[in-house]
Parts: C-alpha cells; structure tokens; sequence
C-alpha cells in the first residue's frame, strides 16, 4: 500500500493533535491540592500536665472527572491526612488535653488523639436531571454534608451533636451514601446513611479497613434548607441506632435521635455584620449532652478580604452526667457558657486565624478528674498554608 509524503505528514499532524488534546483533557480532568493546616493553643488552666498543644495536618486532596465528548460520569475524590505533632494520643486520658480545659466547646478542637495518618475520603460523586440531583457514595463522612459551617473560622465550629449522630472528625471516613436535590432555586432537601465506625479511631485502622462487619450501626440523616444569595436556613433530624453505654449508670442503650436547626444572613452591606445561630437537640436522656446554642455576628474587614467574628452560646449536660462529674470531682455545672472572638489576616498562600475563647462553668464532663474551675480562657492560632 502506497502512502503518499503529503499523506504522511497529515497523518503525524493528526497523531500530534490529538495527543496535544489528550493532554488538555488529562489536565482538565485533573486536580490535585496540598494544604497545610496548623492549631496552636494554650489554655489558661488545665488538668493536664501542659498548658500548650500544637497540632498539625497535611490534606493531600484529588479530584479525576470521569468524563468524554458530550458524556459525564462524575466525579472520583480522595483524601489522605498527614497528622503531626501532638498526635497519636489515642482514648490516652492522661493526655487528652482538650478534655483538660474543662468542656466539650472549649477544647475539642485541638483533638489530639488522631492516628499518624488516615483516608478520610474517597467516593464518586455526580451530579444527575440537569444538576438537580447531587449523589455521592463511598468512604466519607457525614459533617462534609451536614451541619454545614456558619461561622468563619472552622476550628470554632464545635457542636455535642456531632457526637451523638455518632460522627469522629473529617480526618475519618467510614461507608456512606448522601443525596441532595434541589426542589427550586431555593429550596433543597437532602438524606444520607453512613456507617458508625470507631474502629478507625480506636484500633488505628488508618481508613484502610474497608470491610462491612463492624456492626456498630448506621445514622440516617434527613434534612431541608433555603438558601439565596444573602442567606441560609436548615433543619435536619437524625437517627443513630448505634449501641452505647451511659458512663455513670453503667446501662447499654440505642436509638438515639436528635435535632439541628442553623442559619446565617448576610446584609450584603459593609457596615452590618452577618448574623449567624444553631441550636441541637438530641432526644436521649442517657446521652451526655442535651442541647447546645450559639448566635454569633461576623463584620467584613478591608473590603470584605477579611473578618472580625464573635459568639456566644452554651451546651447542657444530661442529669446523669452532673451526677458523675460531682461525685468525681465535686463539678456540678450542668450548663457551660462560652464567648469567643476571631479574626483573619490572608497573604498570598497563606491565612492566619487568631482566636480568643472564655468560658465559664465548664462541666468538664470529658476529664472528670483533678481539679475543677469555675472559669477558663483559651488562645489560639490557625495557620493554613496552600502548598500546591
């Protein structure tokens, strides 16, 4: 067969532009990112033997679109955790210093029993009926999808609830599949089941364990909000069939259930802050907490670049769990009050989030040994670096 130099040449200009549209492809369909995230905190008093904690982890995120001419498949996500420095404590109560600082609000952001390393995502994610419907299945975790941030500053974002859904941090991953339609323009509904895993946590499976015999139960979610431009509203109600013992009467029980209603509004206006507020409510009486708080407001700084936040709020422990922290340590305060404060200063790759929280009362339900305090004040510092 005879192939002419003109044939030839149209065949290798051919040959080179689809590879040159492959490559375009490759890197469209491909993203990768590296973040850096530091928490450094001191905490005025303490039942533990340090005052200060630091910890750190790298996020190593992908993303690969599953797509062709005129076809999507979705989307595959992963995300591993580098966890450093004061890490690795694991259930160790000798050194479980946010349980020191005296409560739940005050403390349980700077977790440091996290294994060395953990796959905290990796599901398939796509988008159906011309975007309406939203799926996503495989290792995940429920706080991706729920009780969505309204606050500023993540790291201050802490809620009881999250306990009792039967939720570990977003280090973790465990089986669960979520759904999320989009009734209007404003108003959506959304439901997911997810597994109940504290094996990860305990036994330092590292996320790698992707068996389904754990039999430790599931939580079903459901949910629905609005939303516009300034604004967002919603409601969801929890079931976790989960079996736990109460701490103080030793009784195994399951079932539990609860509430979360959380909004914020943006008066699109410089010189009026966004109004933001939850409150959860978690209907088991064996469970530690009963119900937690919050309203807060944050101003837009230099331009809106920035903010300057505050809230206050309050959690509640149940009756069984004062009864045990007085007779441990003679700390009978049922309901611990907190006002915190914090800001930002962002630089090219990098973010700086300094933040101030009081409390007083503190239940100091999650360390009931050593002395109790009536009051305590927690600095601390948020360094987020975008690597790559």
């Amino acid at each position: 067969m005879y192939i002419s130099k003109q044939g030839c040449i149209g065949t290798l200009v051919l040959l080179y532009t689809m590879s040159a549209n492959a490559e375009v492809n490759l890197k469209d369909n491909f993203k990768f990112t590296a973040n850096f995230i530091d928490l450094a905190m001191y905490s005025q008093e303490s039942n533990v033997d340090d005052n200060f904690t630091n910890s750190a982890g790298l996020f190593l995120n992908t993303e690969i679109k599953l797509a062709n001419e005129g076809h999507d498949f979705g989307v595959l996500k992963a995300q591993y955790v580098f966890n450093g420095l004061n890490d690795d404590a694991q259930l160790n109560t000798s050194n479980n210093w946010f349980g020191g600082v005296g409560s739940y609000v005050g403390g349980a952001i700077a977790a440091n029993d996290l294994a060395s390393s953990q796959l905290s995502l990796l599901t398939w994610d796509k988008y159906w009926n011309d975007k309406k419907l939203y799926t996503s299945v495989g290792r995940t975790n429920l706080r991706r999808y729920f009780l969505y941030n309204n606050c500023q500053n993540i790291l201050l974002c802490t809620d009881p609830i999250k306990g009792a859904m039967g939720s570990l941090p977003t280090n973790y991953a465990y089986w669960g599949g979520y759904a999320k339609y989009n009734l209007s323009d404003h108003i959506y509904m959304h439901a997911g089941v997810f597994e109940v895993n504290t094996d990860d946590y305990v036994y330092k499976k590292k996320g790698l364990d992707f068996s389904f015999h754990h039999q430790l139960g599931y939580t079903q979610v459901y949910g629905v909000g609005y939303k516009d431009k300034n604004s967002k509203a919603e409601l969801l109600y929890f079931y976790n069939n989960s079996e736990y013992r109460n701490a103080y009467t030793q009784e195994k029980y399951d079932g539990t259930d609860g509430l979360n209603f959380r909004f914020n509004h943006d008066f699109n206006n410089q010189n009026i802050p966004t109004v933001f507020g939850a409150y959860s409510y978690i209907d088991e009486k064996k469970q530690p907490y009963k119900n937690y708080w919050e309203l807060g407001l944050s101003y837009k700084i230099n331009q809106g670049k920035n903010h300057l936040g505050v809230k206050f709020g309050q959690s509640q422990l149940n009756d069984d769990y004062v009864l045990m922290t007085e007779k441990i340590n003679g700390n009978n305060n049922k309901t611990t009050s907190f006002l915190s404060l914090d800001t930002d200063i962002n630089y090219k790759r990098l973010t700086l989030s300094p933040f101030v929280q009081y409390i007083w009362n503190p239940d100091n339900y999650y360390r009931s040994t050593g002395k109790a305090f009536n009051s305590n004040v927690i600095v601390g510092l948020v360094t987020q670096i975008k690597l790559y």
